[in-house]
């Protein structure tokens, strides 16, 4: 499966690579796709990973980044 997440506060591609780096650590997390531009992260994992994973992930490597699901066009 596959899932987009927003990412809160990577201000460099050094930032994007402890994003991307974190979350590929990630029990489940097939592989990961960072977008610095738009601060997003597409994760494919082989099951449903909780958000949380992912979030203590990104703290457990040092960074001060915030990882929510993307919101997509027509939803609320």
């Amino acid at each position: 499966m596959k899932r987009t997440y927003e990412i809160k506060g990577m201000t460099c591609n050094g930032c994007r690579g402890h994003v991307e780096d974190a979350l590929l650590n990630v029990a489940g997390v097939a592989d990961v796709s960072v977008d610095l531009k738009n601060a997003e992260a597409t994760v494919e994992s082989q099951f449903e990973v909780p958000l949380e994973n992912l979030q203590k992930a990104l703290e457990n490597n040092g960074g001060q980044y915030k990882i929510q699901p993307k919101n997509k066009v027509g939803q609320t």
